[in-house]
C-alpha cells in the first residue's frame, strides 16, 4: 500500500536528461516496467516492478536545462494538507522552491529547501497505489540526508513533521536515525569531507537489492559508475551508483550475507 500517513517517505522520482535512455537503464538494472501518464507539461512515466509501483520519472524541460537543473533523483513525503505544510515549512525557516501545483487529480505536491539546503516534495496522494512496494529488491528501502549542519537538519525536521529522530552512537560519524510511525525510513548524517565544498545539502534515495554486489556490477555493465563500491555494514551491504547521465542513487541489500 502506498504511504499516505503524514512524514512518511512516500515515493521517489528522476528528472531526466535522457529520458528513454535512463528509462532503459533502471528498467535493465532492476526488472521495471513502465506506463506513461499525459500531463500539459509532457508525460509522466510510472514504473511498476510485478504490477505495484516503484518509482516515477520525468524529463527535464528545456527551461529546467537552462537553469542548471542537474538530472537527479527527488524524494516525496507524505502529507495531509499541503499548502498548510508549505506554510509551516516557510514559517520554520525552510522555503518553497516550487510553487504548490496538481498533479492531474492524482494528487498535490510542492517542493520546499530545508535550511541547511536539502530539496523534498511534500506529496498528498489522491489515488493511492494499493500495490506499491517498499523496502524490497528494485523498490524504495531508504534515504539519506548529507547536509553541512546535520543537528540543524534534526531540528527542523523533528518540529516540521514530528520525526522521530534518534542519534546513532558507535558509528565511524555522527548519524540520525527516522523513524515514521515506529518503522525506521530514512537517516542525517554530515556531508563527507570527501565531498567538494560546493556541493549542496542532499538526498540520496537507496532501492532494494538482492544481490548489492552483483547490481553494482550490472550497474558499470549498463554504461553507469560505481561511486562507492558495496560495502559491509553490520547485517547489510550498501553501496552509492549513479546511472549513464549522472543521477546519484543507492543500493541496500539487508540480512543474511
Amino acid at each position: 500500500m502506498e504511504r499516505t500517513t503524514q512524514g512518511e517517505f512516500a515515493t521517489v522520482d528522476f528528472a531526466a536528461k535522457d529520458f528513454d535512455g535512463q528509462t532503459d537503464f533502471y528498467e535493465k538494472l532492476f526488472g521495471w516496467a513502465h506506463a506513461d501518464l499525459p500531463t500539459p507539461k509532457g508525460p509522466y512515466r510510472m514504473f511498476s516492478k510485478q504490477g505495484g509501483s516503484v518509482a516515477g520519472g520525468y524529463p527535464l524541460s528545456p527551461d529546467m536545462e537552462a537553469a542548471g537543473v542537474p538530472t537527479m533523483w527527488n524524494t516525496y513525503i507524505a502529507v495531509d494538507n499541503v499548502d498548510a505544510m508549505a506554510h509551516k515549512a516557510e514559517r520554520l525557516g525552510g522555503t518553497i522552491v516550487m510553487p504548490a501545483v496538481d498533479a492531474e487529480g492524482y494528487g498535490r505536491f510542492v517542493g520546499i529547501q530545508d535550511p541547511t539546503g536539502g530539496i523534498l516534495f511534500l506529496w498528498h496522494s489522491n489515488t493511492p497505489d494499493p500495490d506499491a512496494k517498499y523496502s524490497e529488491p528494485g523498490a524504495l528501502a531508504w534515504n539519506d540526508l548529507s547536509t553541512p549542519d546535520p543537528e540543524k537538519a534534526v531540528e527542523y525536521f523533528r518540529q516540521l513533521f514530528d520525526w522521530d529522530i534518534a542519534a546513532m552512537t558507535g558509528g565511524l560519524m555522527p548519524y540520525w536515525v527516522i523513524s515514521v510511525n515506529g518503522t525506521r525510513q530514512a537517516g542525517i548524517m554530515p556531508m563527507p569531507e570527501t565531498v567538494p565544498s560546493d556541493v549542496p545539502a542532499n538526498w540520496l534515495v537507496y532501492f532494494g537489492a538482492e544481490d548489492a554486489r552483483a547490481l553494482a556490477q550490472r550497474v558499470v555493465e549498463l554504461g553507469g559508475r560505481v561511486l562507492v563500491e558495496p560495502t559491509q555494514a553490520d547485517d547489510m551491504v550498501w553501496a552509492i551508483l549513479s546511472d549513464p547521465q549522472g543521477a546519484t542513487f543507492g543500493i541496500l541489500q539487508s540480512g543474511p550475507q
